[in-house]
């Protein structure tokens, strides 16, 4: 995806077809309320616009300026009391039953929990992973090894089935 520019393409265009994506990059990073990352994507766009024109490779400079804001999100949390987050609401769809839609919710939230359980950098590596970027471009946009990458990649779908597989035999 690195390698990939959008010369030509207006912001509005790329903003549409982004925007989605990038929300979705911000909870694979952690954050387990889809509005704050709505918001966090939003700011990371606005950061874009002024300098559009120059941006080279803007999927991933998207992805940087978001986890950027993420982490800055996160270290203001933490200096403030602590709040119960309130759960998202499941996005129901037509024919999606109500039983349906909580079996949805409740799966959601336990993968963000076992993402949100991942040490940092394996949080970090995940996120740009499942948005399609390779070790080698994560390895860029992180300022990270190849290796470190796959290694950490390795060591968080680890955990990721090790505490995912726990919860369903908890849950049992």
């Amino acid at each position: 995806m690195l390698s990939e520019t959008v010369t030509g393409v207006d912001f509005d265009t790329f903003y549409r077809a982004e925007r989605k994506s990038l929300v979705r990059f911000v909870m694979w990073l952690g954050c387990s309320d889809p509005g704050t990352a709505d918001d966090i994507a939003q700011t990371a766009f606005i950061r874009a616009f002024p300098a559009w024109e120059t941006i080279q490779f803007p999927q991933a400079w998207l992805r940087k300026v978001a986890q950027n804001e993420y982490a800055r999100y996160c270290r203001a949390a933490a200096r403030e009391t602590s709040l119960d987050a309130e759960p998202g609401r499941a996005d129901r769809q037509a024919g999606t039953s109500a039983a349906m839609a909580l079996e949805q919710q409740s799966d959601t939230r336990d993968l963000l929990a076992a993402i949100a359980d991942l040490p940092p950098k394996q949080r970090q590596v995940m996120a740009w992973h499942w948005d399609g970027f390779s070790d080698a471009e994560t390895a860029v946009a992180l300022g990270d090894s190849t290796e470190a990458v796959r290694k950490n990649r390795n060591r968080a779908m680890k955990n990721l089935r090790r505490s995912l597989t726990q919860g369903r035999e908890e849950g049992k």
